[in-house]
């Protein structure tokens, strides 16, 4: 009898939810941090690179069906070199970050949202170039932008500093 009620016991001791120093084994597994919030997206950045003759650029709004979505450029000089049109697009319950290249749009590239606290991380990891993207905030003023991926055989990486455009920054 004595037998079966330690064994009762060790059995009840190693199925516990809290392990030895009274923590629980699962909140291990649940995220951590603060949630990211898109709509902290919106509005006008900059990122000036090469002593700022080069500038990328994003825009981001709420469309009319509420949609986050917007325009992401690059200019060089007063050259546009580049144009992405960039949105948040919910597929099958689930966010994704969605882009097309060139000034007219064309078919959408999907990057599903894999992590929302303290950072944005957007994945496709079948895609060529880049296969993550992820929206770091750094503060209500500015973004660390990261897009990576394997290129080639070769791991690249670019990254963004973005600040708001204020409407003082802006010329007439």
């Amino acid at each position: 009898m004595w037998h079966r009620w330690h064994l009762a016991f060790v059995i009840s001791i190693a199925c516990s939810s809290t392990d030895r120093s009274g923590r629980d084994p699962a909140a291990d597994h649940r995220p951590t941090g603060t949630p990211v919030n898109v709509t902290d997206l919106f509005g006008q950045w900059v990122d000036h690179q090469d002593n700022g003759r080069t500038q990328v650029h994003e825009h981001w709004s709420r469309s009319a069906d509420g949609t986050p979505s917007g325009l992401g450029f690059v200019l060089s000089g007063q050259d546009t070199i580049h144009i992405e049109h960039i949105a948040l697009l919910t597929v099958r319950d689930t966010l994704h970050y969605a882009v097309s290249i060139g000034r007219h749009g064309g078919q959408a590239t999907l990057f599903k949202l894999v992590h929302d606290r303290d950072s944005l991380v957007f994945t496709n990891p079948t895609h060529d170039m880049p296969q993550r993207i992820v929206y770091v905030p750094q503060g209500p003023e500015a973004w660390h932008v990261i897009v990576s991926g394997t290129q080639q055989g070769h791991r690249a990486e670019d990254h963004y500093h973005f600040e708001r455009v204020r409407q003082e920054d802006q010329t007439p």
